[in-house]
């Protein structure tokens, strides 16, 4: 396992300056000193990447400069003052700063995984400590990077991949004595959100789904949320965390694109609500993301707005985690949380 800098301090690289990359860079830039005092560990920003250029700083950023680069528009890291390069070289990021940390949080790729999922094989293969809140890699590759891990003597976290800004994943590794049997829950915050809207505004799902592009909570093209495909990611995460592979395609789905007004009027008036119910079964080795019409006193009706949250049935007893399901500031902390564990031997 590469050693850190010295003690106390580490350094991490950024690749993928999105939402959640922008917010690490703002957390950093707001609590390093913070950090410093309560666990004696500087983070150090030394490079950032986005899809056109990267900036490198070899002793890191300060607080400030991570706070104008948030200022640049998007990609154009490249184009800072004094550190920006216009193009993109990762080898070349490597052995200039010499991070501990590759932090990737370039956008999910259901298809090919990439470019998430290079990026994590060659961190991985350089000896680099990995953590990552993009879902498309550990979905193509799962089983190859956590033993690609093992042989690097390295560390590979993606806390942030479920339930991005709750620590879900944490609690769900601790359980190593519990034998989750049955998972039912809420993984998918947009679709929530605009289901939320659809039964209080009596909304249509185009008018719902605008108003949350407008918030910025949904992207222009919605179908990763509103078709299932990022809670079936979350789900294939899920189930091999808990050492039962499953395949991304395999994960049955269902639309909220079905559900028109008229649906959501009878709903109400017979005390329903509907809800996209993300569902794992490992006795009967099944896995589903489909819009549920599920009663009103049921537990995950109450579920409303952005939040997310899991029913786990185990062999000793039944468990409920519920928490914002995504956010970049949000999820952000949860990244910078993996990168703490790291430098803490965790």
């Amino acid at each position: 396992m590469r050693l850190m800098s010295s003690y106390g301090l580490v350094k991490i690289v950024v690749i993928g300056f999105g939402n959640v990359g922008r917010g690490l860079a703002k957390t950093i830039a707001l609590k390093n000193n913070e950090l410093t005092k309560k666990l004696n560990i500087t983070v150090k920003v030394v490079g950032v990447v986005d899809s056109k250029g990267m900036a490198l700083k070899k002793d890191g950023f300060t607080g400030i400069e991570l706070l104008k680069l948030l200022e640049q528009p998007r990609s154009s890291v490249g184009s800072c003052e004094v550190y920006g390069r216009n193009y993109v070289d990762i080898e070349e990021l490597y052995g200039e700063v010499q991070p501990d940390i590759h932090v990737e949080l370039t956008p999910a790729n259901y298809d090919t995984g990439e470019p998430g999922l290079s990026n994590i094989r060659r961190a991985l293969n350089y000896g680099l400590n990995v953590v990552t809140a993009n879902k498309s890699p550990l979905v193509k590759a799962f089983n190859e990077l956590t033993a690609l891990a093992q042989v690097r003597n390295v560390k590979f976290k993606y806390t942030g991949t479920v339930m991005g800004a709750t620590p879900f994943l944490r609690a769900l590794k601790w359980m190593k004595a519990h034998r989750v049997e049955y998972l039912r829950g809420i993984l998918n915050s947009t679709s929530n959100y605009i289901l939320t809207l659809m039964h209080e505004k009596i909304l249509s799902i185009e008018d719902a789904v605008k108003e949350a592009q407008l918030i910025g909570l949904a992207e222009s093209n919605p179908s990763l949320d509103i078709d299932g495909l990022d809670a079936a990611a979350k789900l294939v995460i899920i189930s091999n965390t808990l050492g039962h592979s499953i395949r991304f395609e395999n994960v049955e789905r269902s639309s909220l694109r079905g559900i028109d007004l008229r649906d959501i009027m009878i709903a109400i008036k017979n005390g329903y609500v509907y809800k996209q119910v993300s569902t794992l079964d490992l006795v009967k080795k099944r896995a589903s993301v489909n819009v549920e019409r599920i009663p009103v006193n049921d537990v995950l009706a109450g579920v409303k707005g952005a939040m997310n949250a899991v029913h786990i049935v185990t062999d000793t007893g039944e468990y409920f985690f519920q928490g914002k399901g995504g956010g970049g500031v949000e999820t952000a902390h949860t990244v910078l949380n993996d990168v703490l564990e790291i430098a803490l031997g965790d």
